[in-house]
């Protein structure tokens, strides 16, 4: 991310990260911009003895007033990915109490590549530009991640059986970086019919999940055993499909299916499960 001078950092639903914070530290000097961290929860906010850092308890669905600034810069990391789980409504709440129309540099940061979420800045935004960014799960994945069913297939273990993700390991990313707010094709009255039209599409038409070549490779996936639910979860859903549909969400809508609590399931019934999915 390339900052202009003297900015004014706004981290829309920040989370624990630090990187508004890096940002900031980033431009070098004392004087140098401003940081407002929100979140619906500031508890989990990262603190920072620096007087150029506030905090805000807010609401990102409704409308949140921010100081008069000429080099104002919002900064999204994965809360777009969180709110297009809640659905078209609250993802055009979001966009347009707190992004759309103000005179800013809209930078998001998603699992979400150009056929999902650039599809839908590109109408909301005069000019839109994205890069791909690698992401490893390194220090910190082997610190906290418990060994899950494909471990041993990935060889992710040392010889000593540490673990030590290799490049199967590495996630995509998408940086945005989006001008011109409220210049784009949709009008804000009819931005939640337009998100909602694409949401419906792009999962029933384009994210095609139950092509000959998928149930073949989920085929060779599974082994022809049974699997529990969220190795299931793990295996067919690719990351940005995971960070909108959560092992929960992945449970409920399976046990509501087969009508009763279940623990795993065959191939089969995942290939059936996809279909009444799609």
């Amino acid at each position: 991310m390339v900052l202009p001078p003297d900015p004014l950092i706004v981290d829309l639903g920040c989370g624990s990260s630090t990187l508004s914070i890096d940002l900031l530290l980033s431009l070098g000097g004392v004087d140098s911009g401003l940081v407002i961290l929100i979140d619906f929860n500031p508890t989990s906010t990262p603190t920072f003895s620096d007087s150029r850092v506030s905090y805000l308890n807010a609401d990102l669905l409704k409308p949140i007033e921010l100081p008069e600034c000429d080099n104002l810069c919002l900064i999204d990391k994965s809360t777009m990915d969180y709110i297009l789980t809640l659905g078209p409504e609250a993802v055009t709440s979001y966009l347009t109490n707190n992004v759309l129309g103000r005179d800013a540099v809209y930078y998001c940061v998603s699992y979400h590549d150009e056929a999902f979420l650039g599809c839908i800045f590109s109408n909301l935004f005069e000019s839109v530009e994205m890069v791909e960014v690698e992401r490893e799960d390194g220090a910190d994945a082997a610190a906290h991640k418990e060994k899950d069913v494909a471990d041993d297939d990935n060889e992710a273990y040392d010889v000593n059986g540490n673990f030590a993700p290799n490049s199967k390991y590495v996630k995509k990313c998408y940086l945005y970086k989006c001008c011109g707010s409220g210049r784009g094709l949709w009008k804000n009255e009819e931005i939640e019919e337009r998100i909602k039209q694409h949401l419906d599409e792009f999962y029933m038409e384009k994210n095609t999940m139950i092509s000959e070549e998928r149930v073949e490779e989920l085929r060779r996936l599974f082994e022809g055993g049974r699997l529990k639910l969220e190795d299931v979860w793990k295996r067919v859903f690719d990351e940005g499909l995971k960070s909108v549909y959560g092992l929960e969400d992945f449970t409920g809508e399976v046990e509501e299916w087969k009508g009763e609590k279940v623990d795993g399931l065959r191939v089969e019934e995942v290939v059936e499960f996809l279909k009444v999915m799609q």
